[in-house]
């Protein structure tokens, strides 16, 4: 063969006869086989590859870590539908398959929640007495004509709770509920509970999850006679969010901070306000008028019914007041107490039960 080199160029003029020498990896291998295999080193060459992992797979990940980490368990669904499952959430924008492995599942899922059940029920079969499960997959539905993928995090709790101080009870809303707040925490973000969802869902058990009034998921419990039709006994409670939502919310850097060196100041808050007012609401006004003296605010009751007059409902909140530099004063805690009164009498039209006789201390838990 002759060759002529020009600067890291090498043209090779091939002889007829060398049928066999089609590519430049031909080549090279010719100049190896006369060279001597011996002569090639047992080391690669290093070649840059772009690293890490795509941010929308890391962020499942750590979604699903958050829900591992509030006791659930992973589970993987096939993505396929029967037409049950979608007259059970009212979907029509389903997309059909040509070929479905199974007759009855010839549609591409639209939610997670049935394959949720599904499961649900598989464990209630084989005698298993609870089941707390969770999984993170994709979605299809149909849009202006167009095939459409969604990215979703679903959950499934039933059956009975055993061991806790109260005794034996079943899994219910609440339990749900704290599965979500565990997940928003991680993720840091700020989220509320908008109005009741309709079917399958229990209209007084159910809920949109909001996040600065958009909807981005569902959670509540399903209805009784939709358990009953899928041979389910007891309550089920649900949550489902969108992943892509999450992650256009989800905070950039999350802020740690020491174990507080100084006790809270405790307060009992009931208000007594239209029905129509969230309690969502409400928290967040008694954040905004109490600043950064409110350390946290929970919900724990919420009343309707004699004594109160029709239309009217209590909502009572445990608020703990924290000055993280030094020891909060209880004259402090009762200036932020009035002005969150304030507040929530002007913004909401709510009226602190007792006129200040139940915002009272509350003992060290």
């Amino acid at each position: 063969m002759r060759s002529e080199a020009s600067g890291e160029d090498v043209t090779v003029e091939v002889p007829g006869y060398r049928v066999d020498i089609e590519r430049e990896v031909d080549l090279i291998e010719e100049v190896v086989r006369v060279q001597g295999y011996d002569r090639v080193g047992s080391t690669l060459p290093p070649v840059r590859h772009p690293g890490g992992m795509p941010a929308a797979y890391g962020f499942r990940r750590q979604v699903r870590g958050s829900l591992m980490r509030a006791g659930l368990r992973e589970v993987r669904s096939f993505p396929f539908a029967s037409d049950a499952d979608l007259a059970s959430f009212g979907d029509t924008d389903a997309i059909r398959m040509t070929n479905p492995l199974q007759s009855d599942d010839r549609w591409l899922r639209t939610r997670l929640l049935p394959g949720m059940l599904a499961a649900i029920r598989r464990n209630a079969y084989r005698q298993v007495r609870s089941a707390a499960l969770f999984e993170v997959g994709t979605v299809f539905r149909m849009v202006e004509g167009q095939p459409q993928e969604r990215a979703m995090a679903a959950l499934a709790i039933a059956g009975a709770v055993e061991g806790t101080w109260t005794g034996r009870r079943e899994y219910d809303f609440f339990d749900a509920k704290g599965a979500v707040e565990a997940l928003m925490a991680d993720l840091g973000i700020g989220w509320s509970l908008g109005g009741a969802r309709g079917s399958p869902f229990h209209p007084g058990r159910s809920a949109s999850i909001l996040i600065e009034d958009d909807a981005i998921g569902v959670l509540g419990e399903i209805h009784p006679r939709v358990a009953d039709s899928l041979d389910v006994p007891g309550r089920i409670a649900v949550a489902e969010l969108e992943i892509d939502a999450l992650m256009r919310h989800a905070a950039k850097t999350l802020e740690a901070s020491d174990v507080p060196r100084f006790p809270p100041v405790r307060r009992d808050l009931s208000f007594v306000l239209d029905e129509e007012v969230t309690h969502a609401a409400v928290r967040t006004d008694i954040h905004d008028a109490g600043g950064d003296l409110v350390a946290s605010c929970v919900l724990f009751d919420v009343h309707a019914g004699a004594p109160l007059p029709p239309g009217k409902k209590s909502l009572a909140f445990s608020v703990e007041f924290r000055d993280p530099s030094r020891t909060l004063e209880r004259e402090e805690a009762d200036e932020a107490v009035e002005r969150i009164r304030a507040r929530v009498s002007d913004h909401l039209g709510g009226e602190l039960r007792g006129g200040g006789a139940e915002a009272r201390d509350r003992p060290p838990v």
